[in-house]
């Protein structure tokens, strides 16, 4: 949210999909590429090009879990990473920009399975922490020395690509060190994640028949609704064999708007809303209570008249009246169940940035030597997406925008998320202007569904699911519970 003064952790920690078979995926017939030197090593790689796209390339590595990347006495993938599946490595190159993404293939099966875009938010946090912490093939071990297998990967059910977007995110970088990180913002990074999967189709033509979704958390709430739309609007006017099969979105604990949600950081600290509060003492929630209808004022005056001064005013009033108060309690951001404790609240952040500095790692992964030395998250990014009021976007119409084209859409929540808490959410989402509002607030207020995790209830490509006891980061929270939905959405089951 706009005003906080902690960033967001939208890690990727948070929607993906799948990797596994052992058998990598084949170059589709005639696709437009070619041997080339690697930057990772020495043996060869995949460059495609697209003549749709001419200022974007796609270096495609091959990994089958067994072999190395490079030859030599570098481990293989799968050596470091338990667990992992064939698939690929590589980067998406556009000038100076370079773009990290790994891709893993369904343990279950590959050429049937889905086929999932996993993105982290923030803005400016990588996917690999996704990857290495919440949904991948394998868990960093506290530590930071090893990884053990994930038997709860959504790669059980998908195929499954960890982008690493904007530039200055993770292992993603610019030879052109002058110029910051993402610049441009969100709608920015929609013509890159365009040209990505174009690319991506060209190379392997048959996923096509595979359906496609976009997943993520967090900032994901700003990131999903607008590439989803982008891509959407550009499928209307492309040919047929060049749409991008885009069947859904999957977006957990998400920030759509912060004029519906900046103030529901009131009701997770001083209500019982969540079942174990309130969280702050009375005195304080008083003060709190009183400055909710100013600063909800104060939000939508910024967006009503989008100037710095007013934006401002709005984020350091509503920032300093309530969201320090629950800040200075020293409990967890992303876990009202939990202390603070280490960067971003989480003692296995430092064991993934750790784990991931490693030479050994970053071989195995194919990683550029020039990529910068892994971080989590990057305030250098958050800072660039100030500057454009990317914050303050409201994405809720491109979210309706996707319900209109039949596109479905599934937001879950875990209940114990303060930053991106799921009062709010609900208030997004029972405000959200699309033709199955009336009967998605019915469901709401009278036809919740209890399933293994929580609760949820659905009104036609739209589906909304509660998870009791989860934070921000579902999979990391309740591994079981998170692929249970993930699989139940995929195969457009009822949750039981």
């Amino acid at each position: 949210m706009i005003r906080l003064f902690v960033p967001l952790l939208a890690l990727a920690l948070s929607t993906s999909a799948s990797f596994l078979s052992q058998t990598p995926i084949a170059f589709g017939a005639g696709s437009s590429s070619e041997l080339s030197s690697t930057p990772f090593g020495d043996s060869p790689v995949r460059v495609l090009t697209h003549e749709s796209h001419p200022e974007h390339s796609l270096i495609i590595n091959a990994h089958n879990s067994i072999e190395p990347l490079v030859k030599g006495d570098q481990p293989s993938l799968a050596d470091v990473c338990p667990g992992a599946t064939s698939g690929y490595t590589g980067y998406l190159k556009s000038g100076p920009k370079h773009f990290y993404f790994a891709y893993f293939e369904s343990r279950t099966n590959t050429a049937s399975d889905p086929l999932v875009l996993w993105l982290n938010g923030g803005p400016g946090c990588s996917s690999m922490m996704g990857l290495f912490m919440e949904l991948g093939p394998c868990t960093v071990n506290e530590g930071g020395d090893s990884a053990r297998e994930n038997p709860d990967s959504w790669i059980n059910a998908a195929n499954v690509f960890f982008l690493d977007q904007p530039i200055g995110v993770g292992f993603s970088y610019s030879t052109n060190h002058s110029a910051p990180g993402g610049q441009g913002g969100t709608f920015a990074a929609s013509e890159d994640i365009y040209a990505f999967m174009r690319l991506w189709y060209k190379a392997f033509p048959e996923s096509k028949s595979l359906p496609f979704s976009i997943a993520g958390e967090s900032y994901g709430g700003h990131y999903i609704p607008v590439f989803a739309e982008h891509i959407n609007e550009m499928n209307k006017i492309a040919t047929p064999d060049e749409q991008i099969p885009l069947e859904s979105v999957l977006i957990g604990n998400g920030i759509f708007s912060d004029a519906k949600q900046g103030s529901s950081s009131y009701d997770i600290s001083c209500t019982n809303v969540t079942g174990i509060g309130p969280l702050l003492d009375e005195t304080v929630c008083s003060r709190m209570s009183e400055a909710v209808g100013r600063c909800e004022y104060l939000l939508s005056a910024c967006h009503d008249y989008p100037d710095p001064l007013i934006c401002q005013a709005s984020a350091e009033f509503c920032g300093e009246e309530l969201d320090m108060p629950y800040v200075r309690s020293g409990r967890n951001y992303y876990d009202i169940s939990k202390p603070c404790d280490g960067y971003l609240c989480y003692p296995i952040i430092n064991s993934v940035t750790k784990f991931l500095r490693t030479d050994k790692v970053r071989n195995a992964f194919g990683v550029d030597p020039e990529a910068p030395q892994f971080q989590g998250c990057s305030n250098k990014v958050g800072e660039e997406f100030s500057k454009v009021n990317d914050y303050i976007i409201d994405t809720r119409p491109y979210v309706a925008a996707l319900l209109h084209s039949g596109i479905r859409v599934l937001i879950y929540v875990g209940t114990y998320d303060w930053i991106c808490n799921f009062v709010g959410n609900e208030r997004v989402f029972g405000s959200l202007k699309w033709n199955g509002m009336p009967d998605f607030r019915y469901q709401q207020e009278n036809n919740k569904q209890a399933w293994s995790g929580g609760l949820w209830w659905e009104s036609g490509l739209l589906r909304y699911v509660r998870i009791h006891g989860a934070g921000h980061m579902v999979p990391w929270d309740k591994p079981v519970e998170a692929l249970h939905l993930f699989k139940a959405w995929l195969e457009k089951k009822a949750l039981q």
